[in-house]
């Protein structure tokens, strides 16, 4: 199986799992992030989840066009904040639907690559340093990974079904 079909196959698994969550309400702040500090609800996780999806497809799509940067400046710092914050004004619906555009467009980037694609290199610029990368890793760590990662962390923050008398 190509490295490209297994994206796929896990973005298609992701979107089963965020599709198919109870919806809940926010429910209680979960631990602290160990590298942030940031204790977030279900609907902060949703809201980045939303945000994420788009800003780093756009990101993604810019290393395959030939950029030889990733990263997100100030300006993307704010919006990443406004996605986490973004449950304070949106419906869960309204976010998930978000997700669910964001996996669509995300699906359509995988659509267009191939295997050798993924080696494109890109340097990664964050608050915490500089990290060569290729499009390999950015998709991985930031796209496919993350939307995994927030998928379990969410499934985390249920909270238990009600134990039967």
């Amino acid at each position: 199986m190509s490295q490209v079909h297994d994206f796929r196959a896990r973005v298609e698994a992701a979107r089963q799992l965020y599709a198919g969550m109870p919806r809940r309400g926010r429910g209680e702040l979960g631990p602290a992030d160990d590298k942030t500090g940031e204790r977030w609800d279900r609907a902060n996780v949703l809201g980045h989840v939303a945000e994420i999806l788009p800003f780093w497809t756009t990101q993604a799509r810019a290393v395959l066009a030939g950029a030889e940067e990733v990263g997100r400046d100030e300006e993307g710092y704010a919006k990443r904040r406004e996605g986490i914050e973004s449950g304070d004004r949106l419906t869960e619906e309204q976010m998930q639907a978000q997700i669910g555009a964001g996996i669509v467009a995300l699906d359509a980037l995988l659509g267009v690559l191939d295997d050798l694609d993924l080696d494109r290199p890109a340097m990664w610029r964050s608050k915490t340093g500089d990290r060569q990368m290729d499009l390999r890793m950015v998709l991985d760590e930031l796209l496919v990974g993350h939307l995994e990662l927030h998928a379990r962390q969410l499934a985390e923050l249920e909270p238990a079904p009600e134990a039967a008398p």
